[in-house]
């Protein structure tokens, strides 16, 4: 009889113990549904810059307070304001600790502007920021001209846009594309927002209006119909606000 009851006892220990890991092994795995935190990225200015100075640019790049010391590219976007036309991209070296950054010697006075173009963790954001080097004449401006340049300055905040669920669609099946989209890390609310889509091999484009499901959140559906590259341009409006940012999706 003790026999029996010795071995109950092992038996039901062995029970416990298994329901115990199994329990464990559901809390380990029960968040993996959780939304990533978004990449932030800020650009460090020097306090001046004078013309034909050399200085050094930087990003700093995080995720929920931690150094991203591992993006898959920062690259710098440099125009002078109204020269719109005349971008330059300089790729940014990672200085590590979350740093990355670029050095330049701006050779005349006036308003830049600088992206850094920044995809990290299946995430892409371009905060953008104004530089001005040197004193900048504005005195041949008109009043008008100041109010409208004012006007303008307004808009060139901090914008991050994200697509997410950046993971291979499937062709012939309904996908909804989805992006989030933050000014001065507050949600972007009542934009017009848009997806632009392409497949790589062709030139016929398809616009589709996203709709805010949340704030700073919009949505679309699409099917694609063939396998490949398909290239999502992110189209936002706001007022005078107008900005846009390339994706790519692999479709099979």
């Amino acid at each position: 009889m003790k026999k029996y009851t010795f071995l109950i006892s092992i038996i039901i220990t062995i029970l416990i113990l298994a329901a115990c890991g199994n329990n464990s092994n559901k809390e380990s795995t029960g968040n993996t549904d959780e939304v990533p935190t978004i990449i932030e990225v800020e650009v460090l200015l020097p306090e001046s810059i004078e013309p034909n100075q050399e200085v050094k640019i930087e990003a700093l790049v995080t995720q929920g307070g931690e150094k991203v010391a591992d993006a898959n590219e920062v690259t710098f976007e440099v125009w002078k304001q109204g020269q719109e036309a005349d971008h330059e991209m300089i790729e940014g070296k990672n200085d590590g600790s979350g740093i990355y950054s670029f050095t330049k010697s701006f050779e005349e006075e006036g308003l830049y502007y600088v992206v850094a173009h920044t995809t990290a963790r299946e995430m892409h954001v371009m905060p953008r920021v104004e530089v001005t080097v040197g004193n900048p004449d504005h005195h041949g401006h008109d009043s008008h001209n100041e109010d409208h340049d004012a006007h303008e300055h307004e808009h060139e905040s901090t914008l991050m846009m994200t697509l997410n669920n950046k993971e291979t669609k499937k062709v012939n099946q309904e996908t909804t594309l989805t992006t989030e989209i933050k000014q001065e890390n507050k949600p972007l609310t009542d934009a017009l927002v848009s997806f632009e889509v392409w497949h790589e091999d062709s030139d016929k484009h398809e616009y589709i209006d996203a709709v805010e499901v949340s704030a700073g959140v919009y949505e679309a559906k699409t099917t694609f119909q063939t396998a490949g590259h398909h290239n999502i341009q992110i189209h936002v409006k706001k007022d005078k606000l107008h900005e846009h940012q390339l994706e790519v999706l692999e479709v099979e």
